[in-house]
């Protein structure tokens, strides 16, 4: 047994820990987010089509999904924040190297693999297994601001980005962002980091043994359709897994896949000028850091299945609301309701998959939820382009939305929430 350290910080080191996964989700997140702005210096630079540049994109995000179980399996297995801070260490040197590539299928290895292995290791998931030990109580609100973490990338990476690249090259770009991770943040990771508080001597944050005991027991009654192996085959047999799962992949099917990609299309075909459009993305990224962090905040206090259907509805009345957008007042009241529900889900959904499944590797466990969501992601991507092309117009897609956003807001219902049941 760890010797517990008596901390000298006027606040507990949890949120020490917290402050340095938000700086790494920020700038991993937010370079993955700032994409889109080197197609065009890649096409001219490697003399290649889109779709030869997109398709690094594409593999990119099918190696980040598949790669994060495995990350979050190793993290629990090895501890000490290795994962991370390896993950750091392999983003910062694939974008240094991506920096100097002088043919496009450097980039496919380099940025397509490697660099997506690297964001594997450093997400949502693996700082969610790692909060969730480090916070007893706090837990959602921690989750949310690490969340929201990624939120600030979107909001600041992706336009410093673009800023850079109008004064700079694309290689002094990437090369600049590289050496911030490899001179700043991976440092920071290793020597502040911990997968687990007792690596430090330290106990979880609101940590009262007596408290742990009565919520162990809670739990144990109330997980009872759980089974006693740690394969995620037998995840797949208990109920609440895909009444998560599913109703998380059409989330990502609605917010990375369709809005995320095809909202400006969507917005220009109204015939919005690109600066309310530009303005619309950054209020959407501002409220989803509000959002993000709320909601990590009620997931304290709140029953968080509920709090789940109220965000995949809410979610879909907004897209009823684009239906009849042609106002840009309303436009701008879209994207604040949106941005609110987001990434909102990510807090409760990560915090009752901690609490659910606490007996199996909780980091591969959270992997495969948020598999869940980036193939959503990948789908919501590619089938409302094809839906567009025969239509004519996203309005089909649209209801279909709005139909599978209801659906999850009755499935989410159906998670069992441990603290609301009776010992």
């Amino acid at each position: 047994m760890a010797r517990v350290r008596t901390s000298k910080l006027p606040f507990d080191y949890a949120w020490v820990v917290l402050i340095v996964l938000f700086f790494g989700l920020m700038f991993s997140f937010g370079i993955r987010a700032s994409f889109g702005a080197y197609i065009t210096p890649w096409e001219e630079n490697f003399a290649v089509d889109r779709t030869i540049v997109t398709s690094i994109s594409l593999m990119s995000f099918i190696v980040y999904a598949f790669a994060q179980p495995i990350a979050g399996k190793y993290n629990d297995q090895w501890g000490r924040g290795l994962v991370p801070s390896i993950s750091l260490l392999l983003i910062g040197g694939c974008l240094l190297l991506s920096s100097f590539a002088t043919h496009i299928w450097q980039l496919y290895f380099l940025f397509g693999i490697g660099f997506s292995l690297g964001i594997a290791g450093c997400s949502n998931v693996t700082a969610s297994a790692i909060l969730s030990r480090w916070f007893y109580k706090k837990k959602g609100t921690a989750l949310g601001l690490a969340v929201a973490g990624m939120a600030v990338g979107q909001l600041i990476i992706v336009p410093a980005t673009l800023f850079m690249m109008n004064h700079l090259s694309w290689r002094t770009t990437m090369a600049v962002f590289s050496l911030v991770i490899l001179v700043v943040i991976m440092p920071l990771m290793i020597f502040f980091v911990r997968s687990k508080p007792e690596e430090f001597g330290r106990k979880p944050y609101g940590y009262i043994d007596r408290e742990f005991a009565e919520s162990s027991q809670a739990e144990k009654i109330t997980t009872t359709e759980k089974v006693e192996k740690s394969s995620i085959f037998a995840v797949m047999k208990v109920k609440a897994f895909w009444y998560l799962t599913i109703p998380y992949f059409i989330c990502g099917f609605t917010d990375i896949g369709l809005i995320q990609t095809h909202f400006i299309p969507m917005a220009q075909g109204k015939e919005f000028p690109v600066a309310l459009i530009a303005a619309t993305m950054s209020i959407i990224a501002v409220c989803n850091i509000i959002g993000s962090i709320g909601t990590g905040y009620l997931s304290d206090v709140m029953h968080r299945s509920r709090q789940l259907g109220i965000i995949y509805a809410v979610r879909a009345f907004t897209f009823i609301f684009l239906f009849i957008i042609q106002n840009p007042w309303l436009l701008i009241i879209f994207a604040v309701i949106y941005g609110l529900t987001d990434m909102a889900s990510i807090a409760p959904t990560n915090s009752l998959t901690t609490q659910l499944f606490d007996r199996y590797s909780i980091g591969t466990i959270l992997g495969f939820v948020t598999i869940s969501h980036q193939m959503g992601g990948a789908f919501g991507s590619w089938i409302p382009g094809i839906l567009f092309d025969l239509t004519g117009s996203y309005d089909l897609m649209l209801i279909v939305c709005i139909i599978l956003l209801f659906a999850s807001a009755l499935l989410v219902l159906k998670v069992p929430e441990p603290r609301y049941q009776k010992i």
